[in-house]
């Protein structure tokens, strides 16, 4: 994407993205989609010009501290080379494969308390190694099985969806999918009581949103259909999501990116 065509498709000028890539030095404009998603906040947050222009943004701020976080990401980047590599050996395959989920998680807890207490802890490598060998040694290999339970999942994202599927699937579960709330709602009309066993549902979707839809479900006259157990599986984090989500009737509540055991767990206490 060039920096015209961003700025045309966000109504901004290019002085605006011109101004982003200097002040930031950031070399490919076609990240800045992923990073807003990542950031939690829209393009054109990312591109606005600001009035004050010594007031600190949080561009910026997210890379003065870019140095402390550089070490999770080549640890991750460096696995799935190896773990592709060795994709014929399975020990060493599902090792890179278990340092790139727990490098991940850790990435997030850093990121995630850099943002919720503007400062962040120099990220050394020790602290990570440390970091790693303490979550390898208390991980487990669990056994979840639900097999004869339907799940319907509710996600608006493709992939997103895929892979919530797998990850049901691989516990003897069906996996059923509905594109959004909407979708949702009128699957839970049109089955006969007792199809579902529990619903995964996203919040933030276009044409209904998860919020809305759980609402709608705890409406329904059969009180079987009423009653049926939703989860909250969602990259929306913050307590007022929390809230949101339990205040419409919600029974659990999981984030993304997803850690598979935690969602089993939470699954577990339902089916």
């Amino acid at each position: 994407m060039t920096q015209a065509s961003l700025a045309a498709m966000l109504h901004v000028t290019d002085k605006a993205v011109s101004k982003w890539e200097r002040d930031l030095s950031y070399p490919d404009i076609s990240l800045f989609p992923k990073l807003a998603d990542i950031l939690g906040v829209s393009i054109s947050d990312l591109l606005r010009e600001d009035d004050d222009e010594g007031a600190p943004e949080r561009m910026a701020q997210f890379y003065q501290r870019s140095p402390d976080i550089r070490t999770p990401i080549h640890i991750i980047i460096g696995c799935a080379d190896l773990a592709e590599r060795y994709a014929d050996q399975p020990e060493k395959w599902r090792r890179y494969l278990e340092t790139i989920r727990i490098s991940g998680r850790y990435l997030l807890e850093k990121c995630s308390t850099a943002f919720q207490n503007s400062a962040m802890k120099n990220v050394t490598a020790e602290d990570l190694e440390d970091y790693l060998h303490q979550h390898k040694e208390t991980a487990e290999l669990k056994v979840y099985d639900f097999r004869g339970k339907r799940v319907l999942i509710v996600e608006d994202i493709e992939l997103n969806r895929e892979i919530a599927q797998e990850i049901v699937r691989t516990t003897g579960a069906e996996p059923v999918l509905a594109e959004d709330g909407r979708v949702c709602v009128e699957m839970m009309q049109n089955a006969p009581a007792g199809t579902y066993d529990l619903i995964l549902m996203d919040l933030s979707m276009p044409n209904m949103d998860g919020i809305e839809a759980t609402q709608r479900i705890r409406n329904m006259e059969d009180t079987q259909k009423a009653g049926i157990p939703i989860i909250a599986m969602t990259a929306n984090v913050n307590e007022a999501d929390r809230n949101a989500a339990f205040g419409a009737g919600m029974d659990g509540f999981t984030e993304k990116p997803i850690h598979i055991g935690e969602l089993y767990e939470t699954m577990k206490r339902y089916l």
